[in-house]
């Protein structure tokens, strides 16, 4: 669903195209603005904040949260706490949160990347067999697989008994 939206900037209204975007982790909304900018914005799954992304926890961000709550108001936010992993491998910067549980005898994982958005779930299995499930499959489409082996590795240190 397109929604405009107008918000303040100093003194000046301006005028937004919201569209939303359907995605279970997340409220997100691409947004284009008049002068032809346009991002993406979303909550932050542990806070309930708006991010911008790639810019973070701005003042627009806020805004453009402030406006969805008035046509959107059953939108509401149950907190997920995520354990983040920060670490340089190979001169590499390996940052990731992620949200584990489990469906029946299947340790799943939420996948959030450095800039808090969700990127995918991994399941392993019993046989300790990983699969991936996205919420889409161009995301799936542009893993990155260097990052995606390495995270395999780290889990099991976070979740052993």
């Amino acid at each position: 669903m397109d929604t405009i939206i107008h918000l303040l900037e100093g003194e000046e209204e301006i005028s937004a195209l919201l569209t939303d975007i359907p995605n279970r982790n997340h409220g997100m909304y691409k947004v284009t603005f008049e002068s032809g900018y346009e991002n993406l914005f979303f909550t932050d799954v542990e806070t309930g904040k708006w991010i911008e992304e790639d810019l973070g926890f701005t003042q627009l961000a806020e805004q453009i949260g402030e406006e969805v709550r008035k046509f959107c108001p059953s939108l509401f936010h149950v907190p997920k706490i995520l354990t983040w992993h920060k670490e340089y491998t190979n001169k590499k910067l390996m940052l990731f949160g992620f949200f584990n549980f489990a469906k029946g005898s299947t340790k799943m994982y939420e996948i959030y990347n450095g800039n808090k958005k969700y990127m995918y779930t991994l399941l392993e299995t019993e046989n300790d067999e990983w699969q991936i499930l996205g919420s889409n499959t161009e995301g799936l489409e542009n893993i990155d697989n260097y990052f995606l082996r390495n995270v395999i590795q780290i889990l099991p240190y976070y979740t052993s008994v």
